[in-house]
Parts: structure tokens; sequence; C-alpha cells
């Protein structure tokens, strides 16, 4: 007999067959010898063809033979995955996270999303996902434990100020206290947003607390009281707490730009250069740095200063 290939649906190869074998391209005049379409990709029907009788089928494969053609398996869609792409690649980390919410990503891929979203420049609407997180029900799924949600307030916070909204920092700061009350990571970062709104009693009541009750404090809450103190005049204090600040770790930006500050404002311009070209030499491209770079500015224009 002979084998009809149908090509509507393609190639397939056909193996074992000792009588002649040809292939037809339905709708065209053309007829080729099997081996010129060895090419050709589709799947394919197979017909036998006995002498003076009608088609019979013998085979329907997709690819090759019989086998069936190999599905694509399901992504497998990961937390872990999604944030570790966060600061090496935060346009794939953002288009993975969106693309896991389209496939019921939930609050994971919401977060990731949000973390990508910090370091393309976006911070406002992350801050606005991450405070939704953190306080909005219904708390379900990963991310919803009271734990969780204190420490997704705290980078709701510090989007917040990054996108200059120091308010809605202290709200969602104050959000996380009412869930772990005296948490260091939530007050400190209230501190943050209440001295960017000019408010240093707050400051002095909340992490002085803090430092009552946990001694062991870090660096940051040092700095923090002190520049609070600095600015409701009580310098001697300031001197106190920075001076804490300073050996706990000696070369802390923050911690040498707020000295240099109090040493200008207690007379002690030689000082207060020093703190802040040490600060350009540790850290040139940060805000410290910036906040140097103006002091020293200001005290090289000041014809009373020595």
């Amino acid at each position: 007999m002979t084998l009809h290939l149908d090509y509507q649906y393609g190639w397939f190869p056909l193996s074992g067959m000792t009588h002649p074998v040809v292939s037809f391209v339905r709708g065209s005049a053309l007829c080729m010898p099997l081996w010129l379409g060895l090419s050709l990709s589709q799947p394919v029907r197979a017909y036998a063809l006995p002498q003076g009788g009608k088609p019979v089928r013998v085979a329907h494969a997709h690819g090759r033979g019989n086998v069936p053609e190999a599905k694509v398996p399901a992504p497998v869609w990961s937390e872990q995955a999604c944030n570790a792409m966060v600061g090496e690649d935060p346009f794939g980390a953002r288009d993975y996270a969106q693309d896991w919410l389209k496939h019921d990503g939930g609050r994971a891929a919401q977060h990731c999303l949000a973390l990508a979203q910090i370091e393309l420049g976006d911070e406002q609407t992350a801050a606005q996902t991450l405070d939704d997180l953190a306080r909005k029900e219904p708390f379900t799924g990963p991310l919803s434990s009271a734990s969780q949600r204190v420490v997704i307030a705290v980078e709701a916070a510090q989007a917040w100020l990054a996108a200059s909204l120091p308010t809605n920092a202290v709200s969602i700061a104050q959000y996380g206290l009412s869930i772990r009350p005296g948490d260091e990571g939530l007050t400190l970062v209230k501190a943050r947003a209440e001295l960017a709104l000019n408010d240093p009693a707050s400051v002095l009541k909340d992490v002085g607390a803090l430092v009552a009750q946990t001694p062991n404090v870090g660096v940051d809450a040092y700095v923090l009281l002190a520049s609070a103190e600095r600015r409701l005049g009580q310098l001697q204090q300031a001197s106190v707490h920075v001076a804490k600040a300073l050996d706990r770790a000696p070369e802390n930006s923050e911690a040498l730009l707020e000295r240099g500050i109090i040493r200008g404002q207690r007379g002690d311009s030689a000082g207060a250069r020093e703190d802040w070209q040490h600060v350009l030499d540790l850290a040139p491209d940060t805000h410290a740095a910036d906040m140097a770079r103006q002091d020293l500015a200001v005290q090289a224009a000041d014809p009373d200063v020595p």
C-alpha cells in the first residue's frame, strides 16, 4: 500500500515501511517524496491507502511519532526568589511580582512589588501598599501575623519618609506600636518623622523612654535623642548622648554629623569642621554627607567664624 500524509497537520516520521511513501500538500498539486518534507514541523495525520480502496487513518501525532506534546510546567512562585531579586534586579522583581499577582500571589506578591517600587523610586505608591498590608483586614495568608505586620509597618513608615510624607509615617508607626508597644524599630522611625515635622519634644519623650527601658539600644536612638535635645537647646545633654553613640560606633556618619552641629553651636568651629569633613571622607554619597557639605559652606561664608 501507499501512505498518504495529510499536511494539514504537518509531518511525522514513518519507520519500517517497505511500500512506496508519498506526501501530498492539501490544496495544492504539489507532490513530493517524503524525504523532502522532513523539515516540516507541524503535527500530522497519516493514512494507509490500499490499492483502489478508501483512506484508512492509521496515526495522528503531535510533534514526533505518537509521543504527546510536552506540557509547559506551571510557574512556581516564591517570595524568597522575588525578594532576592529586589536589590539586584528591581525591574525583574517588579515584573515577577506583577505576574505573580495575576496568579493569586496575594500579600506576598504585593509586598515584593512594593519593595521593588521603593528601589525604583516610586516610594509613595510602595508606602501606600505597605501601609495597607500592615493595617487593613482581612489578615489571611503569608505576612498576616502580628509580628510580620510590625515589620511591614516599619517599612511603610520608612517609605512614607522617603516620599517626604512624615505625617503618614507617624500614623503607620503609631499603628504598629499599638500592636507591639515599645518596639525599637517603630519608635525610631516615628522619631525620625517627628523630627521632620519639627517636633523634638515628642522625640525626647518617645526615645527617652526607649533608652530608659532598654539601655543597650542601637546607635540611632542616641543620635536621635541628641538631635532632639540640641533642637530644644539642651546642648550639654545632647553632647552626652552623641558621645554615647560614637562610643558604640566611632565612624557612624549620622553621629559625626550631629556632633559637628552640636560643636558648632557650642562655639567649637574647628571641631565642627573636623567632624563634617570626616563625614565626607567616610560616606561621600549619603544624605549625611550632603548635610555636612551645606554646614561647611555656611560656616565658610560666615565672617565671624574663626
